[in-house]
């Protein structure tokens, strides 16, 4: 520990010395999500455009020490970087994208130089479940904690935020402390959804080995203040038994747990073919590109695969506690999904499902909050940059 805290802070002169000699590279993007936990979201969805384009840029994808490269699926032609390189290519890109903070790397002496654009697309989208306080309304006299301290640091060097719509941006102003130019460009992880992927479809079921003829449903809830499971308890079999009874075929269950307590999984899935610990797959947006349904709690994810107008369901045994503890942002019943706080009751929402409504009430929540979600975020998002870099 004392050996890497020394390391550390030789890093500092480094980042220092590559940021008084060495000249910013005009067509270089470094992208990252998650601190490095592989390749995905929003940056993924704009590195891909660029990717698409081909026009020369210098990308290049940040990856922590712990993601191996098989596991990120970093496509051929961006370069990977970690920690080590990562200083070296942060002060000398043109352009950061990221979804959260960078506080590690802003402790080892990583600052933006002038000219640098950062982009920041954070990682969730129309958001359910209320973020606390008001990060841009904290007391200035009140000595900030030093992760906060960092977070307040990151925000500050933000230039520009992508949004999907105005509702959104209230989480943003929090996460960001008020700085940085809010964008309504749309959510580029969300262009998949809207536009469908066969290719990712199929990789997602090979990557299972899911056969054909069966079909998928993903369960993906948010974590809970207390980090425990007590209220994953689903009756998973009774759900699938109906669902093969209602749609007349095969089904599997892939369930996917928040980072937060992905460790836990273990604990959660049950131990038999019918379902599938899709945990550590490296992007929530293939997994719902191959979904047939979805069951989520209070969680963005729900309304990101609302775009692709497949069945999602609400299951929320804690409902009233949560809306106590925490709250929401919309009503319940203004939501298009069907929510039940029992497995009995969920049970009896699929079979009482009405595709045609879901989707009436989908269209209209869209349309009310004008959430731009038409599969050409990415585009506009590239449109932008590259005007910026030429600046």
């Amino acid at each position: 520990m004392g050996a890497n805290h020394f390391k550390d802070k030789l890093k500092k002169p480094e980042a220092w010395f590559i940021g008084h000699f060495v000249p910013v590279k005009k067509k270089k993007i470094v992208f990252t999500q998650f601190g490095g936990s592989g390749y995905g979201c929003n940056p993924r969805a704009i590195c891909e455009e660029f990717l698409r384009r081909d026009e020369g840029y210098d990308l290049v994808w940040m990856l922590n020490r712990k993601t191996k490269d098989e596991d990120a699926h970093v496509p051929a032609g961006v370069r990977i970087s970690r920690r080590n390189q990562s200083i070296y290519e942060l002060m000398t890109a043109k352009v950061w994208i990221n979804n959260i903070h960078f506080n590690d790397l802003l402790r080892l002496g990583v600052y933006k130089r002038k000219g640098t654009v950062y982009l920041n697309t954070f990682h969730g989208g129309i958001t359910l479940k209320k973020e606390g306080r008001d990060k841009h309304n904290y007391n200035p006299d009140r000595k900030l904690p030093k992760k906060d301290q960092m977070y307040l640091r990151d925000s500050e060097y933000v230039d520009y935020i992508t949004s999907g719509c105005e509702m959104e941006e209230h989480v943003l102003k929090e996460f960001f402390y008020g700085h940085g130019e809010i964008l309504r460009l749309g959510d580029a992880r969300t262009d998949v959804l809207v536009n469908g992927s066969p290719q990712i479809r199929r990789e997602v079921r090979d990557f299972y080995r899911i056969p054909e003829g069966t079909r998928v449903a993903v369960y993906a809830p948010t974590f809970r203040a207390d980090l425990s499971l007590e209220w994953y308890d689903l009756d998973f079999e009774r759900v699938l038994d109906k669902l093969e009874e209602t749609y007349g075929c095969p089904w599997k269950m892939l369930i996917r747990l928040h980072p937060r307590i992905a460790k836990k999984s273990a604990k959660l899935v049950p131990d038999t073919p019918r379902y599938i610990d899709a945990s550590g797959y490296h992007d929530m947006q293939d997994l719902a590109v191959a979904a047939d349904f979805m069951i989520s709690d209070y969680s963005s994810v729900i309304m990101d695969f609302m775009l692709t107008k497949k069945p999602a369901f609400m299951y929320v045994p804690d409902l009233d506690y949560y809306l106590e503890s925490r709250g929401m942002y919309f009503d319940m019943d203004e939501l298009p999904f069907p929510y039940a706080r029992t497995s009995d009751e969920f049970i009896r929402c699929i079979e009482t499902f009405d595709q045609a409504e879901y989707e009436r009430k989908a269209a209209a929540l869209t349309e009310r909050i004008g959430y731009l979600a038409d599969g050409k975020a990415s585009a506009r998002i590239v449109d932008f940059l590259i005007q910026k870099m030429k600046e």
